[in-house]
C-alpha cells in the first residue's frame, strides 16, 4: 500500500484552513492516525454519513468510491445542506477528521465548504 503525505500550512490560529485540505483518496491511504482536513461529497443516507471522493450523477446523488463512514457530525450546524427523496448532501464539505479503530472516522470539525 503506497502512503501518501500532504503538507499543511497552518492559518494564523494554528489551525488548518479548507485550502489545507486532502483528498478522500489521501486519506484512505494515509497511515496516520491524526487529525487531518478532508474535503469530499457529505451525504446521509439509511442514517449514516459518509464522506465521498465522488459524486456519481444521479438525483439525488450517491456516492462514488472510496468514501469514508463519518461518526459525531452534527447536521443542525451545516449550512447548505440538500435534502431529497431521504437522502441529505453537501459538496465541497471540508471536516477535520481523525481515524477510529473501527476503521471509520470522528469529525473533530467543520470547516465549511472548500475554498
Amino acid at each position: 500500500m503506497a502512503v501518501l503525505t500532504t503538507a499543511c500550512d497552518a492559518g494564523d490560529d494554528g489551525t488548518s484552513t479548507p485550502q489545507d485540505a486532502i483528498t478522500v483518496e489521501q486519506l484512505v491511504a494515509r497511515s496516520s492516525d491524526t487529525a487531518v482536513p478532508v474535503r469530499g461529497l457529505l451525504l446521509v443516507s439509511n442514517g449514516t454519513v459518509r464522506l465521498c471522493a465522488a459524486v456519481l450523477e444521479s438525483y439525488p446523488p450517491q456516492c462514488g468510491e472510496p468514501s469514508v463512514e463519518l461518526v459525531g457530525v452534527d447536521l443542525s450546524v451545516i449550512d447548505g445542506l440538500t435534502t431529497a427523496n431521504a437522502v441529505t448532501w453537501k459538496e465541497g464539505m471540508v471536516v477535520t477528521v481523525q481515524r477510529r479503530q473501527d476503521a471509520r472516522f470522528d469529525v473533530l470539525s467543520d470547516a465549511g465548504p472548500a475554498g
